[in-house]
């Protein structure tokens, strides 16, 4: 309500107040016929609320007005800036409406009323005395006939008996003249001349003088009699019938029943009277509608209630309200809750109260259905929930390339990089700041990405790069959960015409959502990667939680995620699959999604065209042997090229000789060819974990002086134990402080230099 009464424009508060408890209907028009005030009685009649009113054009929103007796006034009025009224059919509502139109200084104001009930009745009405007219002779009434000359032709004999009047030709003015009170002669008269200029049928209530002098109030009405050739006036055929009783029974009846039906009708309020209903043991078992208003109908969906019993019309209705209404009844304390009713499906905000003797336990209810609030509460709940689920992946999402940004930071700290360095690290640094601002950028724009808006660069793309690439980004997650992943790509590159950027995404994607959807500590997680004819065919298997049938038709659904568990702690971004499967089809390709059910795992399988170019792929490269005596043979072992690189570069300018593998058979091959001093293995190794390639390691003879430094995301105590008790001389959480590290390397006793 506060929010409409805001938007109109020019209304003051005290005013909005007072035409919101009017029973008219009311709206303002500006001066180019747009509503600025639409009150709630008018939402009734218009049905329609008046927030799909405020600022739009009456012409457009009701064109049935154009050309009609109510546009005519509407234009009258504002340009003449004079009141006007009319009362005329409506055809498009199938109503008669009265219309007050009054000038104001932004347009118009429009009172109206439904009166067709009313005109209806008016018929009804005349069509009943016109039967009764033909009767006069048989019935007390007083009975007269006035002809066309204008004098009365005949009085019965209950005018003189109660007039005391001679017999005499006389005139209706005459008459009212003689015998009707002072007060009602004037709207008599005015009455009778317009009914003679419009031909329709006389009909006044005024008191008549009596012959003792008691006035006494009539129903006068008299119905003309026309010349069937011209339909000109001929007679008029009336009736005064003695009312005075019944007038002043039925004053004090309206005036009693006007003020219920207002608050009845007017209230937006659900409202209705029922009649509780007891077993024999006196416990409530039912009720019973004796009146509703009509919003009782579009709040609870209930038609012709009246009368009837509540579970004859919800034969599911549940006990508890039945008792709830019971006690109001036969303890007549008020009762305030708000309760929902799953037969009905909505939930409501219910004040009960008894009306009436107790013995007729009768109880009346006023309810709002507060279904949409409840869901409107339940969806913003969600929404926070989804809201912060997202904050908290998206941190996560983000840290992944901060490693290599920060270790390439730390390098250029030392200010010692030559000129012929200074492009390899910055191309880390722009590439994975270009991933985080294109994840970014993919978040701030879903909607975009999910409709097909995307524009692809699409180039030449080894799709095994890809992989790597994919699988640096979800490589902290992966452990996390203490995963295993296996990789199982083919000998030759595999190149598609793409967006490299976009690949990565689709499959760092699918990686992710088989890292968290599947139990830590016995996750499987296989990307398998098949060379054919004209396509490439990538499948992700886990044997995670597996999906329902349901969650399958709806996963590539936006924000569609599996349901959670404390040891499923990641759920995803929200963009999920429906992202995947957007950027699958615009590089031409297809997604498809299998899972025998719940606990039996997923497998995605995602085809792409083949380009016909290849590229060499190498498993691992050696950095080049830095420069200064004293150095140190450190071998570092990392599935991140990025981070591996960078680390390499910064340690080769503290003098070290560094050599770098991206697999822990690398490590296997190069330690005993190399010898390192110092080993710097990364634990979530893509074949074998960092754990068991330190205890293979140390098993080698030829290595028993190394130091073996764990580089990790894991940071827990457990972590730690589990990296020491595998063989690590030191465990260091990854982003690694390169600084620090260099320190530490510089202190290692000299027998572990190289000479």
């Amino acid at each position: 309500m506060r929010s409409a009464l805001d938007s109109s424009s020019g209304i003051e508060s005290n005013a909005a107040v007072i035409l919101e408890s009017i029973t008219d209907a009311f709206y303002a028009l500006d001066h180019d016929w747009a509503f600025t005030y639409v009150n709630r009685q008018a939402e009734v009649l218009l049905g329609r609320p008046r927030g799909d009113l405020l600022g739009k054009n009456i012409w457009q929103e009701y064109r049935p007005l154009i050309g009609s007796e109510f546009e005519s006034l509407y234009h009258k009025v504002a340009g003449e800036r004079l009141a006007g009224s009319i009362t005329a059919w409506y055809p498009d509502h199938q109503r008669y409406y009265e219309v007050h139109a009054y000038p104001s200084a932004l347009g118009i104001s429009v009172y109206f009323r439904n009166v067709t009930e009313n005109l209806l009745s008016q018929q009804r009405l005349r069509e009943s005395e016109s039967r009764f007219r033909q009767m006069a002779d048989a019935i007390p009434q007083i009975v007269w006939i006035v002809g066309p000359g204008g004098k009365a032709e005949f009085f019965n004999r209950q005018w003189y008996t109660y007039t005391g009047a001679e017999p005499m030709e006389t005139t209706p003015a005459e008459v009212a003249a003689g015998f009707v009170h002072p007060e009602d002669q004037a709207p008599t008269m005015e009455a009778w001349e317009a009914a003679g200029r419009a031909g329709r049928v006389f009909s006044v209530e005024h008191r008549i003088r009596s012959a003792s002098g008691e006035y006494r109030w009539f129903l006068v009405r008299a119905e003309p009699e026309r010349d069937p050739r011209s339909g000109a006036i001929v007679r008029w055929f009336g009736t005064s019938t003695d009312v005075h009783d019944r007038k002043l029974a039925e004053a004090a009846l309206r005036r009693s029943e006007a003020r219920y039906r207002s608050l009845f009708a007017s209230i937006d309020e659900g409202f209705c009277i029922l009649e509780m209903i007891f077993d024999e043991q006196g416990r409530p078992c039912d009720y019973r509608f004796l009146e509703t208003n009509p919003v009782f109908e579009r709040q609870t969906g209930l038609h012709d209630a009246v009368g009837r019993r509540a579970r004859e019309l919800v034969p599911g209705l549940e006990q508890h309200w039945i008792d709830m209404y019971g006690r109001v009844a036969l303890t007549g304390e008020p009762n305030r809750f708000e309760s929902e009713s799953e037969a009905m499906g909505r939930w409501f905000d219910v004040y009960a109260f008894r009306v009436d003797e107790p013995e007729d336990r009768h109880v009346a209810l006023l309810f709002t259905d507060v279904t949409q609030r409840r869901r409107a509460q339940q969806n913003l709940q969600t929404d926070a929930r989804r809201k912060d689920e997202f904050l908290a992946m998206l941190a996560h999402e983000l840290r992944n390339p901060l490693a290599p940004i920060s270790a390439a930071a730390d390098l250029l700290a030392t200010g010692s990089i030559g000129p012929d360095r200074l492009p390899g690290i910055t191309a880390v640094i722009a590439r994975q700041a270009n991933h985080m601002t294109g994840l970014l950028e993919d978040l701030l724009d879903v909607s975009r990405v999910t409709r097909g808006l995307v524009t692809l660069e699409k180039k030449p793309v080894d799709l095994k790069t890809a992989v790597t690439e994919a699988v640096e980004q979800v490589r902290p997650l992966i452990e996390e959960k203490s995963h295993q992943l296996e990789l199982r790509l083919p000998p030759q590159p595999a190149f598609v015409p793409g967006d490299r950027k976009r690949l990565v995404q689709v499959l760092a994607n699918l990686l992710g959502n088989a890292a968290r959807y599947t139990p830590a500590g016995s996750g499987r997680i296989t990307l398998a990667m098949e060379v054919r004819d004209s396509s490439i065919v990538m499948t992700v298997r886990d044997n995670g939680i597996g999906m329902t049938p349901d969650l399958i038709g709806r996963a590539f659904e936006l924000f569609a995620q599996g349901e959670r568990s404390v040891d499923r702690s990641q759920g995803g971004l929200g963009i999920g699959l429906a992202l995947v499967r957007t950027l699958v089809h615009l590089h031409d390709g297809s997604i498809a999604i299998e899972s025998d059910g719940p606990g039996l795992g997923t497998c995605l399988t995602v085809t792409l065209p083949l380009l016909a170019r290849q590229a060499d792929d190498q498993p691992f490269a050696k950095a080049e042997a830095g420069t200064g005596g004293g150095s140190l043979r450190i071998l570092v072992i990392d599935d991140n090229a990025d981070a591996a690189q960078l680390l390499a570069m910064f340690l080769q300018q503290c003098g070290h000789r560094v050599y770098i593998g991206h697999h822990a058979r690398d490590a296997l091959a190069l330690a005993p060819e190399v010898l390192p001093e110092v080993f710097l293995l990364d634990i979530g190794l893509p074949d074998i974990d960092g754990n068991e390639l330190v205890r293979r390691l140390r098993a080698m003879p030829e290595l028993a002086h190394s130091v073996f430094v764990a580089l990790t995301g894991y940071g827990q105590p457990q972590d730690r134990e589990a990296s020491l008790a595998a063989g690590f001389h030191r465990h260091l959480v990854k982003p690694v402080d390169s600084v620090a590290l260099a320190a530490w390397l510089a202190g290692l006793p000299t027998a572990a230099r190289v000479v």
